[in-house]
């Protein structure tokens, strides 16, 4: 069979990675789409790992033929891997037919040391300095003439972290710390925040960069307090020789205070980004090329020893985009708009003179014409870049969050194509589709897939711009939304594991990351973060607010903010008049909501003792809440209230809490009156409002275009990563690029294409399409066995869904919604069951494959949207 041949294994993946680093050398677990061959449903696989593509004749280890379904999560079984070591892996997986071996991937053990020293430099300047926060450092090392079966380096930068607030105090860029080169091509950036104070490393590729002879090695550092860098290159050749070059006094450094002056930042008191001002004039040209003479270096200095190694999952990468056509204005600038937003910065290539200068300012919005770099978020992007004689190149390093770009140069200069945008963003997979009859909706729909796409680094934050802080409730709405648009998985596995570790202010918050792990189990089927994390979770918990009544009776703090302050919704101008009172519905629904979360997470790590404490407690407080909170249409803000804002009862609908006999009426009651909450509360309105059969005014909300819509967002703030807030009257300090505004790209996934797993790693799939009035809709969700797809016209009659291999579909089909009439005629894959009903046709255990429901439209008509 042919490399892309259907009888293969694709979409290989070690521990939630495509192109896995940092493999767990004792736990591994691998994860692959099972071919579309046969009945498609597996019934074995074999894995094997080798030492290199052309020795799996001799695995180092081979399962064997194992009778299983499992194709996600799975565990290796081996012996102990060796650390910091290449390894390539594959599978088979038989179906009622035999399968082929997928073709080769590789993956790379995490190292069990660093190797070699940590650096800064140069030495004998004060650490402390100023003018050592930026620093050059490289090393230049001899390969023989001889294949090489894998070259990679590990590397880290270290800086202080700051705290979530400018009362902290703003310590560290809350970006990375160094940039590095391979022979003068960019191999990666490093290092993303880690939650213990340590430095992840990253393992860079370096296969296309090497060459036999002379080669080198460059970083280009910033770090304000805490500067080291440290880094091992392997390169492992094809007779099994291993070669390692490591940090160390060896390596030459030189200040970087002249080619990048000033200590001006751009984090606006949040963060501590360093502006660049770049002056080509003292850039050592040639620097990141071998051969190039650093004689007049100093030797690096070497640093205390960092702590042990930690890997990074995730990884953020730099593409250029095209060429941005720069138009001259009468009064000599030069502007761009880049037609959406971007997380990164610009690359300038023109031929220069020495000494002249160009003035950069880059912005999310325009303000009378101008790129308005001083931000309303208090971020001010201005630098100046100051060019040498001749062609050169000058670029960002780190990354800001811009739409609009203006130049200010010599009239001499030509920048009309002289400007790339420079784009950073974790790897984007993609694979999600919609389209509805409904253009207004579709538009919605891609603001926030693009959200997504632009926004994801090294792990989920409220924003590139102002505060660059991970923060709970922005990361479940992250995580929902990302699965939603791609398959992809380790940035939510890092970012949940951040924030166990690293709680922020909100009471609510601190229930969150539970909830997040349950969703990362629903999504791969891998149970490992459930098992190291069960007694974290446990201690973010409100046991000791618990009241006789069953529910949590704290103070609520202040309505601004603070360490355990309720919050409800943010910013304060969209909590719909919520009364805070010390029982609070939305805290309390949140915390029930965690306890069932842990009763369930309780059950699969094998604690019978802990389910059952939990699942009282959740049993409890929703009684509670449900008794005690309920009105006849709908939840009170909190005990001794008489108020009903509509967040009271969003909250817990959404996080399915309500009785099942009282969600019509609940859900009529959220119908009306628009959106009363903000971008972020939104994520549990629209929830809410599906859950309780009420999608007709979900897409409503999604599709409206008042003050409060997303319809708002895009055609009146010309918004293309949906903003901090609805407007910027209500928040003058918003960012134009928040995804925890992008609920509808979910809410469209999970509730209106109706696509949810309902068993660990999607093995079950659910599938209920909930169209309101739209009259068709087309949509692909990615799962990680594969992608499920959902076509429905009620024009034609026809409902069409497919399954990916390996999974077992439940199919719900709402007659009265969708317009079935009578008589209409179903086909399943054999061994689905189907049953009729008056007001519902449902499929269950169906085999992967497709479901068509047929029927004939014109005996029956509804309202309808396009």
């Amino acid at each position: 069979m042919s490399a892309d041949s259907p009888g293969r294994p694709s979409g290989l993946m070690v521990d939630l990675q495509s192109e896995p680093v940092g493999v767990d050398v004792a736990d591994a677990r691998f994860s692959w789409l099972v071919p579309a061959l046969g009945d498609g449903m597996q019934v074995g696989y074999r894995i094997q790992v080798a030492a290199s593509p052309a020795s799996f004749g001799a695995p180092f280890w081979d399962s064997g033929p194992v009778t299983s379904s499992s194709s996600t999560a799975v565990p290796y079984a081996g012996p102990r891997l060796a650390a910091s070591t290449p390894y390539w892996w594959r599978v088979r997986a038989d179906t009622s037919v035999a399968g082929d071996w997928s073709t080769p991937s590789r993956l790379i053990t995490a190292a069990d040391s660093w190797g070699g020293e940590a650096i800064w430099g140069p030495a004998g300047v004060e650490d402390s300095g100023a003018e050592n926060s930026w620093v050059l450092l490289r090393h230049e090392f001899d390969l023989p003439d001889a294949p090489v079966l894998s070259a990679f380096v590990e590397a880290a930068g270290r800086s202080a972290e700051g705290g979530q607030t400018a009362q902290t105090g703003p310590r560290g860029g809350r970006q990375y710390v160094y940039k590095l080169w391979a022979n003068a091509s960019v191999a990666g950036r490093g290092s993303v925040r880690d939650s213990d104070s340590r430095a992840r490393y990253h393992t860079h590729d370096l296969a296309n960069a090497l060459k036999p002879g002379r080669n080198a090695l460059a970083a280009l550092c910033w770090a304000e307090h805490g500067r080291q860098f440290i880094a091992r290159l392997v390169v492992v050749l094809a007779d099994g020789h291993r070669i390692e070059v490591t940090t160390s006094s060896r390596w030459k450094a030189a200040s970087g205070e002249r080619l990048l002056p000033g200590s001006a930042d751009i984090g606006g008191g949040w963060y501590r980004a360093p502006r660049e001002d770049w002056d080509a004039r003292h850039e050592p040209v040639g620097w990141t090329e071998p051969g190039f003479d650093d004689r007049d270096w100093a030797p690096a200095r070497v640093c205390a020893a960092p702590p042990d190694p930690a890997p990074a999952i995730v990884s953020i990468e730099q593409s250029l985009g095209e060429v941005a056509e720069a138009a001259r204005q009468p009064d000599g600038r030069w502007f761009i708009d880049l037609g959406r937003e971007i997380v990164g910065g610009i690359r300038l290539d023109v031929d220069g003179r020495s000494g002249a200068r160009v003035h950069v300012r880059l912005g999310e919005e325009l303000a009378q014409g101008r790129v308005r770099f001083r931000m309303r978020t208090q971020n001010v992007y201005e630098d100046t870049w100051t060019l040498r004689d001749g062609p050169q190149s000058v670029e960002h390093w780190g990354y800001r969050a811009f739409r609009y770009i203006e130049l200010e140069a010599d009239p001499a200069l030509d920048l009309t194509h002289a400007v790339r945008p420079l784009v950073l963003r974790s790897p984007y997979v993609g694979g999600a589709a919609f389209s509805s009859s409904d253009p207004d909706l579709d538009r919605v729909w891609e603001l926030c897939r693009y959200t997504i796409e632009a926004t994801s680094l090294d792990v989920y934050i409220d924003t590139p711009a102002r505060e660059r802080g991970p923060y709970e409730g922005d990361a479940y709405v992250n995580q929902l939304s990302q699965y939603a648009v791609e398959r992809s998985y380790a940035l939510a596995r890092y970012s949940g594991e951040y924030l166990t570790r690293r709680s922020t202010w909100p009471s609510e918050y601190h229930l969150m990351p539970v909830l997040m792990a349950w969703e990362d189990y629903l999504a791969t089927g891998d149970d490992r973060q459930l098992r190291t994390d069960f007694e974290h979770w446990e201690g973010l918990n409100y046991d000791h607010f618990l009241g006789v009544h069953g529910l949590l009776r704290k103070d609520p703090g202040p309505a601004a903010g603070g360490w355990d302050a309720d919050l409800v919704d943010w910013p304060v101008t969209y909590r719909d008049g919520y009364e805070f009172t010390e029982v609070n519905t939305v805290l309390n629904a949140f915390q029930a909501a965690a306890y069932a979360t842990l009763a369930r997470i309780a059950e699969v790590t094998d604690r019978p003792q802990a389910a059952a404490r939990y699942r009282a407690l959740a049993d409890r407080m929703r009684a509670a809440l449900n008794s005690l909170l309920l009105d006849a249409s709908a939840y009170r803000d909190g005990l001794g209230s008489t108020h009903h804002a509509q967040h009271a009862t969003a909250f817990p609908v959404a996080l399915g809490l309500a009785p099942t006999d009282r969600l019509a009426g609940l859900g009529d009651w959220l119908g009306r009156g628009g959106i009363r909450m903000s971008v972020y509360g939104a994520q549990f309105l629209l929830e809410a409002l599906c859950r309780a059969g009420r999608s007709d005014h979900a897409l409503a909300l999604m599709s409206a275009s008042g003050p409060n819509s997303w319809l708002h967002l895009i055609d009146n703030l010309a918004a293309t990563i949906v903003p901090e807030a609805w407007d910027p009257s209500l928040k003058p300090n918003m960012t134009y690029s928040h995804a925890w505004g992008s609920a509808p790209v979910n809410v469209i996934a999970r509730w209106v294409l109706g696509v949810r797993s309902q068993s660990p790693g999607a093995a079950r799939v659910l599938i209920e399409p909930r169209p309101g009035l739209l009259n068709r809709m087309s949509g692909t969700v990615p799962t990680i066995r594969g992608p499920v797809t959902v076509d429905y016209d009620r024009a034609r009659g026809t409902l069409d869904v497919a399954t990916p291999p390996n999974t077992t579909g439940h199919l719900i089909v709402h007659r009265a919604e969708l317009g079935l009439p009578e008589g209409a005629t179903v086909d399943a894959p054999a061994g689905a069951a189907i049953a009729w009903a008056a007001d519902r046709i449902e499929i269950t255990n169906a085999p992967a494959g497709k479901m068509n429901i047929r029927w004939d439209a014109t005996l029956r008509r509804r309202g309808a949207v396009g």
